[in-house]
């Protein structure tokens, strides 16, 4: 059983780094070439894979009463196929109340651990993509809770 719990956590670990570095990635792509941020997510599958996944935006999104309607779209999706989901990302510019400037959350869920991170950043020119400190905190677990 030890062994099975290092292997998973070394795997939680890893797949998070990955995550991590890809939702940045995306964000500073879709934020510098003036397309916005909607939710995007970046999946593990089990079989080793990973893919993007994307809310198709519809009409109702704007008439929704959820606050995040794009985020609880993946979320859904992801729920429904979790039997092929490793781990998964998603990430999303968010306001923090209190602050002035505008962070991407980056929530991180895997089988056995849940993150959320804020990543402050600024945009000096439209090719400069900055990041400033990031604050880690133990998320919700919104597939697997």
């Amino acid at each position: 059983m030890a062994k099975w719990r290092e292997t998973t956590s070394a795997e939680c670990q890893q797949d998070f780094d990955d995550l991590f570095d890809v939702c940045v990635e995306i964000a500073a792509e879709r934020i510098i070439e003036n397309w916005g941020l909607d939710p995007v997510a970046v999946v593990n599958a089990t079989s080793g894979g990973q893919r993007v996944l994307v809310a198709p935006r519809s009409e109702t999104d704007r008439n929704s009463s959820s606050r995040s309607p794009i985020r609880d779209w993946l979320v859904a999706d992801l729920r429904a196929t979790s039997d092929d989901v490793r781990s998964y990302g998603i990430v999303s510019n968010v306001t923090v109340e209190g602050a002035s400037d505008t962070r991407l959350e980056i929530l991180l869920e895997h089988r056995e651990y849940a993150m959320q991170i804020l990543v402050p950043y600024t945009m000096p020119d439209t090719r400069t993509f900055d990041l400033g400190p990031t604050k880690a905190a133990l998320g919700q677990r919104l597939v697997w809770g």
